[in-house]
């Protein structure tokens, strides 16, 4: 599905007094037709460690041109040479058991779209 977020923008600013009435007459954390809900969790990241080479500093900019990470490595440029790649010393994983953060937040905030038959009827 493609989401697309100046029209989310749009109809939030046409439909923001309507919204905001909403809102008010129901609890913000309520998930109703016309002010969808789902829970975000964020994981904590997994970390990797990286040896430098030694007698090496990174900030110093007469040797090192730059350094970034990309894919699982790390590449150092130097000043007027190559970029080495560097394999991490050690991978983290993903702790799927906590998670960092919990929330509810609104569903439009994430594309997501509940079909007629997920959509309680009113009263």
């Amino acid at each position: 599905m493609f989401c697309d977020k100046k029209k989310i923008e749009m109809d939030f600013a046409v439909g923001e007094v309507e919204q905001l009435k909403n809102k008010n007459m129901a609890s913000s954390t309520k998930n109703i037709k016309g002010d969808r809900k789902v829970v975000r969790v964020t994981l904590n990241s997994p970390e990797f460690i990286f040896k430098i080479p030694d007698g090496l500093d990174l900030e110093d900019k007469t040797v090192v041109e730059y350094w970034r990470y990309k894919w699982g490595k790390l590449y150092i440029k130097y000043v007027g040479k190559g970029e080495e790649e560097i394999e991490a010393y050690e991978e983290g994983e993903v702790d799927y058991k906590y998670e960092q953060q919990i929330e509810i937040v609104d569903a439009d905030e994430h594309c997501v779209d509940y079909s007629e038959d997920e959509e309680e009827e009113e009263d």
